[in-house]
């Protein structure tokens, strides 16, 4: 069995609920964008239901641990092509002898995705340290990267409580998805900016394209709900590291 779902978290957390609620023996989740089909399975397409998501979320630091629910995040931004078995796979065994999952090294999946969540957390660090914003002339902080990972939603709350009430925009040019600081919230938006330039534009004309950039975010359909900041751990607010010039 196949369980075909739409790639974003919730959608793979609803596919966790529906296998844990049909007992399915053999059972694998693949995004439907990247599946292959093939003849020897069956497939069944999952949509997503946010009741059915926030059930299994918030049943994982209840029946496991806070880590796990944190280390199945980290993995799924990943993007790895297995990360939706490795987690379905490591919530199973989680249900079962609760936060010693994290621990049980016997178990070959459970080490994938535990190195999964290791590369994730050490490229996370890396670019809190690495990363470096230029100053545009309309006063708003600009940064562009290209991370091997999904992981501007984890970065994203580091810079907003560090620059303060300071706008700043961060651009994973890979995956074209913007995380934007207004001065109170961050956005995730597939929403790019246009960046001009410099010698070619005037204070007046940057302080208007950012007026209407933040405007345009701030629109509902623009924002991307699948990685907000409820799912990010608290402890990427602390301890953060100086930015230098």
């Amino acid at each position: 069995m196949v369980y075909l779902y739409d790639g974003s978290f919730e959608g793979l957390l609803t596919c966790v609920f529906e296998a844990n609620a049909s007992k399915e023996k053999e059972l694998s989740i693949k995004n439907r964008e990247t599946y292959i089909p093939s003849f020897l399975d069956e497939v069944k397409e999952i949509e997503t239901d946010m009741e059915k998501f926030g059930r299994v979320y918030s049943s994982i630091p209840k029946k496991i641990s806070g880590h796990a629910q944190e280390i199945i995040y980290r993995a799924w931004l990943s993007e790895d092509e297995n990360a939706a078995d490795l987690i379905y796979h490591f919530l199973r065994v989680g249900y079962k002898i609760g936060s010693r999952v994290t621990d049980f090294i016997q178990d070959p999946l459970i080490n994938k995705i535990m190195d999964l969540d290791l590369k994730v957390r050490r490229e996370t660090h890396r670019f809190l340290g690495l990363l470096r914003f230029s100053e545009l002339s309309g006063g708003v902080f600009y940064a562009a990267y290209e991370p091997d990972f999904n992981i501007t939603g984890l970065i994203a709350p580091h810079f907003a409580g560090r620059l303060s009430m300071q706008p700043f925009i961060i651009h994973d040019k890979k995956r074209n998805i913007c995380a934007v600081f207004d001065g109170s919230e961050v956005i995730l938006t597939d929403k790019t900016p246009l960046i001009p330039e410099v010698e070619n534009s005037t204070v007046d004309e940057y302080a208007s394209l950012w007026k209407t950039f933040f405007k345009t975010i701030a629109i509902a359909e623009r924002k991307n709900p699948r990685a907000q900041m409820q799912f990010m751990p608290k402890k990427y607010w602390k301890n953060l590291t100086e930015m230098q010039d």
